[in-house]
Parts: C-alpha cells; sequence; structure tokens
C-alpha cells in the first residue's frame, strides 16, 4: 500500500523504521478498520510473528502476556490521507534483555521458579537479566544479587567458575562445562545461545544440574553392587550345598565300591565321562560328584535335561543367541548354558535325546572346545568338562543311525555304570535310613521301622531303583502318623511280592527228595534271574560261588 507523502513528514520520518533496524520500538499504523497496514522490526519482535499486515490490532495486543505501553496518535484531523487511513503509532515499552526480569507474567514465573535445574540468562553483552530460584540454592546467593553482573564479575567474586558465557559468545554455539560454586556444588552447565535474524547472539540461556545430587545415585550403585555380591555369595553357598548335601552317596556293596575306586581315579582329569544305567539309579548324582572332587570343584556345575528342553530352544538354550537372532528372540540376547558352564563342568542329561541336528555342534565343542552363539559369526572359546548320561543303549542307536557314532565315540572316553538298587542289596537299608531322616526334618516328624518292614522293603525290586525308594519314604513319613512304620503301613505292591517271594510250587504228594531239588531250582532260577552273577546268587544264598556256578549251569542250561 502507498502512503503519503504528508503522513511520512508529519511523523517525522518514524514510519521510515520499516527499513530502520535499530528500534526496538514497536510502531504500528492501522487503518479504520483497526487493521494493521505499516509496521516496523520492533513490532515483529514483540508479536514474535514476522509478517503482521492485515491483522487486528486489539488481537494483536490482547495476544500478549506481559505489559505494554500503548500511545495512540490520532490522524482525523488531516483531511487528505489516501484512503482515508487512520494511522495509529503504538509506542511499546522497550522490549530490551535488560526488562526480561522485570515480566509480569506469574504463570512463566511460576514454572520457572519451580525448574529443578537452574535457568539463567545473560544478554549479548555477556550480563546477567534473568535468574530462577535454583540459582540461590547453586550459589547461596539472592537472585537479585545476580541479575545485572557480567560474567566475569561472578568468576571474580568466586560465585562460580569458569565462566562458560565467554565461550558461548566467541563460538555462538552450545557449549556444556562443568562449573563449581562458591558452596562447593559440582554444576553441568550448558551454554544455548539465541540468534537473531543476522545470525547475532541475542540472548544466552544457560542451564545448570547440579551434579552433586549425583553422589547419591553413586552410593545407591554401591549398594546394588554391595547386594550383588551378596546374592552371588549365597548362590555360591547354596550350590556348594547342593553338591554337599544331595550328592552324598552311599556306597556299601561291593558294586559301589568298585565303581567309586574308579570315579576318583578319573575325577581329577578332564576326560569326558559317560554314565550309564537305569532310569532312577543316581547318574546325576554321581555326576556331581565327579564335580565336587575334580580341580573344577570351584567352578560352576550346570546340567541341561536334553529331553526336558524342547528341540526348537535346545540350540539357544545351549549355545546362547544375539540379539535379534531370531522371531521372539530377547533384544539383549542371551547367554547360554555353555557360556555359564565355562571354567566348569557341563552336565548333560539325557544325551540320547538330543537332535541329530545338534550332535555336530556338540562334538565340535568337544573336539575344539569352541562354540557360535546363534546369530553370531564369532566363535568362543570355552573350558569346560563334559560329562554326559542316558539309560538308552547308545551303542544300537549308534546302529540305527539316531546317534553319531564319532559323537558316542567322543562322550564314551570313560564308561561309567551306575548298577539298578535291586543288585545292591547292602545299600537298600543305609539308604532308607538316609532317606528317612531327610524327609523326618523336612516335615519335622521323628519316625523308625519294624524289622519286618524292612525285610519287605529289601525284598522289593526296586524297578524305579533309588529314585522309586526315595519317594516311597517320603509318602511314608507324611502319611504314618505313628513314630513307627509298621508293614501294614506300606503299598499294597509290597505285600503282593512278599506273597510271591521265593514262591514253590509243585503237584501233592511228591517224594521229599523231588520237592527239595524243585524247591533248589526255583530258587536258585529267581536268584539268578534277579542277580544276573554267580558272586551275588553266592553271597545272598549264603553259598560259595564255585557251588552257585554248578547250580545254575545245572537249572538253567
Amino acid at each position: 500500500m502507498l502512503v503519503s507523502i504528508k503522513v511520512k513528514k508529519l511523523l517525522g520520518g518514524t514510519l521510515s523504521m520499516i527499513n530502520c533496524n535499530n528500534l526496538i520500538t514497536g510502531i504500528l499504523a492501522v487503518n479504520h478498520n483497526d487493521t494493521v497496514i505499516l509496521y516496523n522490526e520492533g513490532a515483529q519482535k514483540i508479536f514474535m510473528d514476522e509478517t503482521l499486515t492485515n491483522k487486528k490490532i486489539t488481537k494483536l495486543i490482547e495476544s500478549l502476556s506481559f505489559e505494554i505501553c500503548v500511545q495512540q496518535i490520532s490522524l482525523e484531523h488531516i483531511s487528505d490521507i489516501e484512503l482515508k487511513t487512520i494511522y495509529v503509532i503504538i509506542a511499546f515499552k522497550t522490549f530490551s534483555p535488560k526488562n526480561i526480569n522485570d515480566l509480569n507474567c506469574f504463570t512463566l514465573r511460576k514454572i520457572l521458579d519451580n525448574c529443578h535445574d537452574e535457568i539463567f540468562v545473560v544478554d549479548n553483552k555477556g550480563n546477567s537479566v534473568y535468574a530462577n530460584k535454583a540459582a540461590e540454592k547453586n550459589y547461596g546467593v539472592k537472585v537479585s544479587d545476580l541479575i545485572g553482573k557480567a560474567s566475569w564479575q561472578l568468576a571474580e567474586e568466586g560465585i562460580c567458575s569458569p565462566p562458560i558465557t565467554p565461550i558461548a559468545l566467541s563460538e555462538k554455539k552450545k557449549v556444556t562445562i562443568e562449573q563449581t560454586t562458591r558452596i562447593g556444588r559440582k554444576l553441568v552447565v550448558t551454554a544455548s545461545p539465541i540468534l537473531d535474524q543476522k545470525g547475532e547472539i541475542d540472548l544466552i540461556v544457560e542451564n545448570s544440574r547440579d551434579i552433586t545430587e549425583l553422589k547419591n545415585i553413586k552410593q545407591d550403585l554401591e549398594v546394588t553392587r554391595e547386594l550383588l555380591e551378596k546374592y552371588k555369595r549365597e548362590v555360591e553357598v547354596l550350590r556348594k550345598e547342593d553338591l554337599n548335601v544331595k550328592n552324598d552317596i552311599i556306597a556299601n556293596s561291593k558294586q559301589m565300591c568298585d565303581l567309586l575306586d574308579i570315579v576318583h581315579g578319573v575325577a581329577t582329569t578332564d576326560s569326558t565321562i559317560l554314565i550309564l544305567g537305569k532310569s532312577g539309579t543316581g547318574k546325576s548324582i554321581l555326576a556331581k560328584h565327579i564335580h565336587k572332587i575334580s580341580k573344577r570343584k570351584d567352578g560352576p556345575f550346570i546340567t541341561i535335561n536334553c529331553a526336558a528342553i524342547p528341540e526348537q530352544l535346545l540350540e539357544s538354550e545351549l549355545f546362547g543367541y544375539t540379539p535379534g537372532a531370531f522371531s521372539g528372540a530377547s533384544k539383549n540376547g542371551k547367554v547360554g548354558l555353555l557360556a555359564l558352564a565355562n571354567n566348569g563342568t557341563l552336565f548333560f542329561d539325557e544325551i540320547a535325546e538330543i537332535p541329530i541336528r545338534l550332535q555336530a555342534k556338540l562334538l565340535e565343542v568337544i573336539q575344539g572346545h569352541r562354540f557360535t552363539p546363534v546369530g553370531s559369526v564369532k566363535e568362543k572359546l570355552i573350558d569346560v568338562r563334559i560329562i554326559a548320561a542316558t539309560n538308552q543303549k547308545l551303542k544300537e542307536m549308534v546302529n540305527n543311525n539316531s546317534f553319531r557314532e564319532d559323537l558316542f565315540y567322543r562322550l564314551n572316553v570313560i564308561e561309567l555304570e551306575m548298577p539298578p538298587l535291586k543288585e545292591r542289596l547292602e545299600d537298600i537299608i543305609p539308604l532308607i535310613y538316609f532317606f528317612l531322616e531327610r524327609y523326618d526334618k523336612k516335615y519335622e516328624r521323628n519316625h523308625d521301622f519294624t524289622e519286618e518292614t524292612l525285610d519287605l522293603l529289601t525284598q522289593h525290586d526296586w524297578p524305579g531303583n533309588i529314585r522309586e525308594l526315595e519317594h516311597t519314604i517320603e509318602r511314608l513319613v507324611v502319611t504314618v502318623k505313628d513314630t513307627v512304620i509298621k508293614p501294614k503301613n506300606l503299598p499294597k505292591i509290597f505285600h503282593d511280592n512278599s506273597k510271591s517271594q521265593f514262591h514253590v510250587s509243585f503237584p501233592s504228594f511228591v517224594p521229599l527228595d523231588k520237592s527239595v531239588e524243585e524247591f533248589q531250582k526255583q530258587l536258585i532260577n529267581k536268584a539268578y534271574k534277579q542277580f544276573k552273577n554267580t558272586y551275588k546268587v553266592a553271597e545272598v544264598l549264603q553259598i560259595s560261588q564255585s557251588k552257585a556256578y554248578r547250580l545254575i549251569k545245572k537249572y538253567t542250561d
């Protein structure tokens, strides 16, 4: 829009401030509709709007949240103004940085004074123009004593050091340093320059965080570390208790004594061990016992039950995986059991159940002492002893191509076989009292057995071996209220077995010699069927081994 020369002269050339950038006072000219048609740069700063043309002056003034001083100059007495425009000159109170601290916006002050961090503002000359209440806590002086002072003065008075303002003024970019205040507080200060349209610094806003509070966080971290160390020691105690209490091996029978002689000879080596035996014979207990007396006794003993973990999870459980290795994987990855067993013993229970595709990887671990986590291309070295156990006939599985032959021979360096409980007659009664003491203590009871009860327990075949015996004793401790456990308290199967024990049948009116012969035959056959060797038959029937051999040959051929 064109403005008459007459108007410009009347205003003394002040409207030429449209091209004058030195004025801070905002000047606007409005028409008879109160719509802005002309304005200067100062007005743009006040309203924080680059385009004020065609905007209502009343709405602009109402949008301000600080005090202003308005002066109106009426031009109605001038008759020859083009378009009959009325020019109103609004002179706003000087909006210089010096007056930021005088803002009368209650809400804004309330927000800033409740900030946890210190907000400190300086102008383009380095003079402080604003500080919130947090500054008093950091420097130990009132805010009013800070305003108006230059940064070098604050440093000279020891308020804070080193000063950050000169750096920000020089570099014209965000900078961060650490300051020490007069009352000993440590601050991390970030100075952020606010630039004008010409790229010159208008203000510098400094945000200060009191890091002396981090000492509390550090102290909490130390407490957490101490707790972690405490829990680590407790886990170590529990691990040792697990090895020392639950792994006691009762060995009175010749079979177990001979087995333990071999165990004590190989335990101090790092040779791979394969433990064979029927379910429930105590293969895992023997594995723990080997670890307990080995040179790795202070290291971890990790068990992985190959039959209990689904095939699709077994590989990741064993080898671990990297972050995002597969769908559903933890974003942090996972350490595998192999890594957890480093410098210790890794026990593979039910090794026959390991999938054929993983057997090659396990072979690599045994041969090269290294493995690769799922999703990784980097191998990891491992120092671990391998003990495996199974109730399956691995040699037959090799012949059926369901178990790798090379892995079988790698595992079968030292082969140990746990005898079934029925072949350990001398161990049955000690085991009975071992479990009786354990469960009496656990359930706060006090029991004993009659001789008849012990006879029935020792005559049982124990197809479930030690596991069956343990569960039987626990059941008796829990269910028998009397202090003495009698034959009537035993499950029905024990009475059925006792009735058939050494049962001999033959036709009536058989001559005595024939009856004795038949009884001897059935007795020998039953004993040999149960014990499978002449030594045990001789021991049970209290005859010489040579006689047992002759009778077995006579009645079983």
